[in-house]
C-alpha cells in the first residue's frame, strides 16, 4: 500500500476535494509473488544502471525532478511503461480508496461515533489514517472472495506493506480487525527500497490519481496529450477491483464529463447528486 501524496492539491472538481486522501494497494498473489520479484528486481536493476535511481517516485519521473531533471520526457514514458507492463501483465489485483471531508458530511453519524476516538493506535478521526484502515478492511474482504474462488493462488493470511509515512520504515502497528485475510493483523511500514513490492503501490496510486486529476482539468479535445496518454495508458491495462470502468475515445474524457460520472455514482448509492446537497455553482 502507498498513498497518492494529494492532500491540499485544488482540483477545480467538487468531487476532488482538497481535504483528500487517497491509497492504494496492489495485490501480489502467493503464485506469482517469487516471478513478481524477479521481475522487479531485474527492472529496477536496469533503470539503476541506466538512470542512477536506488528507487523509483512516479510523481518526481512524471515530474522531472530530483535525478529525473535531465532525462527526456521519452526516457521518462519509457519507465512508466515498462512498470504498467508488470502490473498488467501479471493481472495484478488493485485497490484504491480514497477518503476526504466529504466522506464524513455524507455519513454525519459515523463522523460523530469517530471524533476524538481511537482503535489502538489508530486515530479514525485523521482522514489518512481512517482512509489505510478502510483500504485495508476493502483489500480484506477481496483477499477472501480471491482465496475463495483461487485457494492454490492466495494463501491467507497475507503479510500487509505500507511505504513509510504514517510510521517510520521498520516500525509495525497492530490492525484492529482482519485476522484471517492480514497476517498479524499488522501493518508493516517500510522503504521499498527494503520491500521492492511497494513501487507497485507507488505507480499505481500515482497513475490513478494522476488520471482523475487529468479528466477532472480536461476540456473537450479529440486527442491527449503524449503526457496524459502515458497515464490513460497505465490505467487502462490495471485490474482495479473496485471502481467502475469507462470506455470511449478520448475526447468524452473531460471536466463535464467526469462531474456528471461521479454525480451519478453518488445518486446510485443514494447519496444527494452533488457532494454538499447543493447545485454545483
Amino acid at each position: 500500500m502507498d498513498d497518492s501524496g494529494n492532500p491540499g492539491a485544488k482540483s477545480g472538481s467538487e468531487f476532488l476535494p482538497s481535504s483528500r486522501k487517497s491509497w492504494t494497494a496492489v495485490i501480489v498473489p502467493s503464485s506469482v509473488a517469487s516471478a513478481v520479484e524477479t521481475g522487479l528486481t531485474i527492472f529496477l536493476d536496469g533503470v539503476r544502471e541506466q538512470y542512477g535511481a536506488e528507487e523509483l517516485h512516479f510523481t518526481e519521473i512524471w515530474s522531472g525532478t530530483g535525478i529525473w531533471k535531465d532525462i527526456s520526457p521519452g526516457d521518462r514514458s519509457e519507465v512508466f511503461r515498462w512498470m504498467g507492463k508488470m502490473v498488467h501483465g501479471f493481472g495484478l489485483p488493485v485497490v484504491h480508496q480514497t477518503v476526504s471531508e466529504i466522506t464524513f458530511d455524507d455519513h454525519p453519524d459515523l463522523k460523530r461515533s469517530i471524533v476524538g476516538d481511537r482503535s489502538g493506535d489508530w486515530s479514525l478521526d485523521d482522514i489518512g489514517q481512517f482512509g489505510l484502515l478502510m483500504l485495508t478492511s476493502s483489500v480484506a474482504g477481496h483477499l477472501r472472495k480471491l482465496a475463495a474462488d483461487a485457494a492454490s493462488d492466495f494463501t491467507l493470511p497475507m503479510p500487509l506493506y505500507v511505504d513509510e509515512g504514517v510510521l517510520p520504515a521498520g516500525l509495525d502497528r497492530p490492525l484492529p480487525n482482519w485476522r484471517d485475510a492480514i497476517e498479524g493483523p499488522t501493518a508493516k511500514f517500510r522503504r521499498s527500497t527494503d520491500v521492492r513490492g511497494l513501487q507497485l503501490a507507488d505507480f499505481a496510486a500515482f497513475a490513478i490519481t494522476r488520471s482523475q486529476w487529468i479528466i477532472s482539468k480536461r476540456s473537450a479535445q479529440p486527442a491527449l496529450s503524449p503526457a496524459d496518454a502515458v497515464i490513460m495508458e497505465a490505467v487502462g491495462g490495471m485490474n482495479v477491483l473496485n471502481l467502475p470502468w469507462y470506455v470511449g475515445p478520448p475526447e468524452e474524457l473531460h471536466s463535464r464529463n467526469y462531474d456528471k460520472w461521479m454525480g451519478d455514482d453518488r445518486e446510485a448509492k443514494g447519496l444527494p447528486r452533488h457532494p454538499s446537497g447543493q447545485s454545483a455553482s
